[in-house]
């Protein structure tokens, strides 16, 4: 009779232990897979907004140079005086022109820094979906 019952009671130990193992395998599966994927969005998303940022600077950086001599000739007469008196000698064009071309070249080593950081970006996000490939063929294995 404890045999029989010591036999049931394995048995039942043995199928609760295997039935433990397999929810934790995919309960740890579920949670990885879940931390893949939101690493990988945020990733992306980190990307994009990281873009977005550094083109809204470009734009509010060249605007600010571009307007700044309008502001300064609609104020006070004692500036307008001055500024008169550099546009007379061409110091404020000479200026202008000189900002057109420090936006330039200031602009270009900003795009080459960007191509740089685009595919450090895209060396990250090709990890991580060949991470979630890797899983996902665990998962389908």
């Amino acid at each position: 009779m404890f045999e029989t019952i010591a036999s049931i009671l394995l048995f039942v130990g043995l199928i609760i232990k295997f039935i433990k193992n397999l929810l934790l395998k995919y309960v740890a599966f579920g949670v990885v897979l879940t931390f893949q994927f939101s690493i990988a969005a945020a990733t992306i998303a980190f990307v994009l907004l990281f873009y977005g940022f550094v083109i809204t600077s470009l734009i509010s950086l060249y605007n600010f140079g571009s307007s700044i001599g309008d502001y300064i000739n609609s104020s006070s007469s004692a500036l307008s005086c001055f500024m008169g008196l550099l546009e007379l000698l061409g110091i404020l064009s000479a200026c202008n022109q000189g900002y057109t071309l420090f936006f330039a070249s200031v602009s270009t080593v900003l795009v080459f820094r960007l191509m740089s950081f685009t595919f450090f970006a895209m060396r990250m996000i090709a990890n991580e979906l060949f991470k979630l490939g890797v899983l996902l063929g665990q998962a389908l294995s």
